[in-house]
């Protein structure tokens, strides 16, 4: 009965918001997104679905995290739920570099983008994040947000489709670029946010604040451990806490939004 209902409010929402988009408004102003795309609404940040309350709380820390002419990098932005918050955010003055290999998500955040010309455009970079400079096979199926670096990540009951991607180390993308340090990193990526860190050593001994989403469940296939992560957290004199509360992360890791804050 539930899904047939989301089932309908998502046909109506196409319906009443195919061509300026759904509103989501926010401190005085409003964004819009296409249907089923908008950011999750903070007044859900109590609730007792972990997904959503850790979305809501999310959207709470990054509007409490950027300001006018501040950096920030979504890395896994898949329809820009979090880019265009940010960017707006961030204003004409600041800048908003979002990473999403998936090319059927990248059509779907662009199209945000296009619903939102009175925010700076993010810059979008078609390729993801890991902790080697080359290619690499990424899995999809069709713009979900479980596409990812390992097939375990994806749904199993449904077809996935193989595509050859870029991947760089965020340091050295960064320092090609040549931007200012980023006050504000956001990594949902289906368990590759264990490489992604790997990669991203010189920022993460700065200042930047950073939220990221653990997947254990696809670490096996990434050869990665519980330990590789906190050894990672431990070298960059940072610790690792939830989103939600419920402090310190242990062994051996669970799903979950977590903070990783300079100690």
């Amino acid at each position: 009965m539930r899904a047939q209902v989301q089932k309908l409010v998502f046909m109506l929402k196409t319906i009443l918001y195919s061509r300026a988009g759904e509103p989501y408004p926010f401190g005085g102003k409003t964004l819009r997104f296409t249907p089923g795309s908008r950011p999750v609404r903070t007044k859900y940040r109590n609730s007792t679905n972990a997904n959503v309350r850790n979305d809501a709380l999310q959207v709470d820390l990054v509007l409490n995290s950027l300001q006018e002419g501040d950096t920030a990098i979504d890395i896994g932005a898949h329809a820009g739920q979090y880019g265009v918050l940010m960017s707006a955010c961030c204003g004409a003055s600041g800048q908003v570099i979002c990473f999403e290999p998936d090319p059927d998500a990248l059509t779907r955040l662009k199209e945000n983008i296009a619903l939102n010309p009175q925010i700076k455009s993010p810059q979008l970079v078609n390729a993801a994040c890991s902790d080697t400079n080359g290619t690499a096979t990424f899995f999809t199926q069709g713009g979900n947000s479980q596409s990812s670096l390992a097939k375990s990540a994806l749904p199993q009951d449904r077809e996935t489709k193989e595509i050859s991607v870029r991947t760089f180390r965020l340091d050295d993308w960064w320092a090609s670029e040549g931007l200012e340090a980023p006050a504000f990193v956001k990594i949902d990526t289906e368990g590759a946010e264990v490489h992604i860190l790997r990669g991203m050593p010189k920022i993460l001994a700065s200042k930047a604040k950073i939220v990221c989403e653990l997947h254990p469940f696809a670490w096996d296939e990434f050869g990665v451990t519980f330990q590789d992560l906190e050894s990672i957290i431990v070298q960059s004199g940072r610790t690792m806490k939830w989103l939600d509360g419920r402090g310190r992360v242990e062994s051996p890791g669970e799903y979950g939004t977590v903070i990783i804050e300079r100690a």
